[in-house]
């Protein structure tokens, strides 16, 4: 390991798969793997590849993603900074189910599938909190799947809109949203086409209830885009 082990260590207590973990855990674990960085865009690893190592996000964030047979990228989902991701080739044995790629400038701390298990046997608390965190993915991936069903594009794009809008903790009249995603990122990530995204966007901006530029989203009735949206409860 490098001088900065214990910077490294500090950013893995903070990690939710190691949450209420014992310091000497944490540094064991720390010992065990290789940090690794990438530029914008490079993949990490790709649908089928048969690696079992897993990826702790130190810094930046990764997109995980799909291809359809018709050459269309489907977002799966996306994933920051204190979290991990590779987990269940570790588990199954069986190849990457997903293409994950770095969105911006990624450092991970990357473990053997192996060392990961045998963690998890070592210190029953990190089993819990890989089961916590997989509970967790799924109902995202339930509501998703949901919205999908149930809501159209314009719908859609509104949530959207109003979760960035929460993650930034701006859910307020006069928000301005930064890095925000491109018209066909939205439109991958919630499953429609660039063109639609683009159309519901306009009719936001129109309609008076944001002002939209190419880098930035200003909210201008945080309750008009809310009204007729039901969000179930997790």
């Amino acid at each position: 390991m490098s001088s900065n082990v214990l910077d490294i260590e500090n950013l893995l207590s903070e990690n939710a798969f190691f949450a209420g973990a014992d310091s000497a855990d944490v540094s064991r674990a720390a010992q065990m793997m290789q940090i690794q960085r990438f530029p914008p865009g490079q993949v990490i690893f790709h649908f089928g590849d048969t690696n079992d190592d897993v990826y702790f996000l130190l810094s930046g964030s990764v997109i995980g993603q799909l291809v359809a047979e018709s050459g269309r990228e489907i977002v799966f989902t996306e994933m920051r900074m204190a979290t991990f991701f590779g987990e269940m080739a570790a588990l199954d044995g069986q190849p990457r189910s997903v293409t994950v790629s770095a969105k911006e400038d990624v450092v991970v701390a990357r473990l053997k599938g192996a060392q990961f298990n045998a963690l998890m046997e070592r210190q029953p608390r990190l089993a819990v909190n890989l089961a916590v965190e997989l509970a967790r993915r799924v109902r995202v991936m339930n509501e998703r799947m949901f919205g999908l069903v149930v809501h159209d594009v314009g719908t859609r794009v509104r949530l959207h809109l109003m979760r960035l809008a929460q993650e930034q903790g701006k859910l307020v009249d006069g928000a301005i949203l930064d890095s925000v995603p491109t018209h066909e990122e939205i439109a991958t990530f919630i499953g429609a086409n660039r063109e639609a995204v683009s159309r519901a966007i306009t009719r936001l901006n129109k309609s008076g209830l944001v002002e939209a530029s190419r880098k930035s989203i200003l909210i201008k009735d945080c309750d008009g885009l809310l009204d007729g949206l039901e969000i179930a409860e997790s």
